[in-house]
């Protein structure tokens, strides 16, 4: 399809026509126009923010790594850890990877499986994963009686700094990002979804919704068939002082307790806040940020007396009831033409996003574009 240019839009003219259109400029979003545009593909990339991984993107903790308890996940996840450790794929020309480790803790019956995925690691990424057992502390991560997966070549990326170089990657592949456009609904014309938008609308191939939190309360045209509820997440920085020790990222199953390190003097540290149907806009919880700090102290000891710097707030896309055992498919269906919703990633999208990404184009052009694939 061409790209005649006729309606207007708060950055930039909109497209009257796209092959396809993916609504939400977030991490997964940047992925999917990222590898659509360099297939060839005209890509409208709409975003309702005035900026681009505005929404559960930007307060992410962007941690990364091969490993995950959820074999659907950590196939995702493991060729995603090696998209982000490849310089060669970044417009910036580095790795947005800060690689300081990372440390996965369990109960000690999980030791095999430990063991067994870190040779399946090391067998597809040449790294040098281990597992950690019978020590009080690792990595600078106090163990409290668990095991641990040790990643030494993994860590955490920013969410937003990897965003915006797939969508500069997109935008010189010829992509075209609009922000400040909000979609008011999606309808069928002649088999094919027409999107529509406060600033006019467009024909498309296809349209993609990677919308995040959104997708709770989705616009007519993109409800998802399995449902999607928001849930609230919230970090806490820490400022980190010696004798406090540099330490790995860090995830404990047993608990949901989280922490990474920001830069030489802050830790972000974190832990499941189960308020559901949360707005992304919610105020910041103390009394839940005083408890995350309390519980993260078996771990990090010196957190009991660091100061707090701030606590930020968000929300992500989970998946309801309707959606348990259909884990395995990346994209859901709306009812409309050609038009489907990611599916809620629970919290782990950044992790996933390089290889969802290039899932969801693949499965996109076979569907509705076979002749681009």
């Amino acid at each position: 399809m061409s790209q005649d240019r006729v309606l207007a839009s708060g950055d930039g003219e909109l497209p009257a026509r796209a092959d396809v259109v993916v609504v939400g400029a977030g991490i997964t979003g940047a992925s999917v126009a990222h590898q659509l545009a360099h297939r060839g593909v005209s890509v409208l990339v709409i975003e309702q923010a005035p900026r681009s991984g505005a929404g559960a993107t930007g307060a992410s903790g962007g941690m990364v790594r091969a490993y995950d308890q959820d074999r659907v996940v950590a196939g995702l996840a493991l060729p995603s850890l090696a998209v982000y450790r490849d310089p060669t794929r970044w417009a910036s020309g580095r790795s947005p990877l800060h690689a300081v480790g990372a440390v996965t803790v369990a109960d000690p019956d999980r030791a095999p499986a430990f063991h067994e995925a870190a040779e399946r690691i090391n067998g597809e990424l040449g790294t040098s994963a281990h597992l950690v057992a019978d020590r009080a502390e690792v990595c600078g991560i106090g163990l409290a009686g668990g095991v641990a997966l040790v990643e030494p070549e993994a860590g955490w990326v920013s969410p937003t700094e990897v965003t915006e170089d797939w969508l500069l990657q997109a935008r010189t592949a010829g992509a075209v990002v609009r922000h400040g456009v909000r979609v008011l609904g999606v309808a069928g014309r002649g088999g094919r979804p027409v999107v529509v938008t406060d600033a006019g609308e467009v024909s498309a191939g296809a349209v993609i919704a990677a919308v995040g939190p959104w997708a709770a309360d989705p616009v007519p045209g993109l409800r998802p068939a399995a449902p999607v509820r928001s849930r609230s997440i919230q970090v806490t920085i820490l400022e980190r002082r010696p004798p406090a020790p540099e330490h790995a990222t860090f995830v404990d199953l047993r608990t949901g307790l989280y922490a990474k390190p920001v830069g030489r003097d802050r830790t972000l540290v974190g832990m499941p806040h189960l308020v559901w149907d949360s707005p992304v806009d919610a105020e910041p919880d103390p009394a839940h940020a005083h408890a995350t700090v309390s519980a993260l102290t078996a771990h990090f000891p010196w957190l009991g007396s660091a100061r707090q710097l701030r606590t930020v707030r968000a929300a992500d896309a989970y998946g309801g009831p309707a959606a348990e055992g259909r884990a395995t498919s990346l994209l859901e269906p709306t009812g409309m033409p050609h038009t489907w919703s990611v599916r809620g990633w629970d919290g782990g999208g950044v992790k996933t996003a390089p290889e969802a990404g290039r899932r969801i184009a693949a499965a996109c052009l076979a569907d509705a574009l076979p002749e681009l694939a």
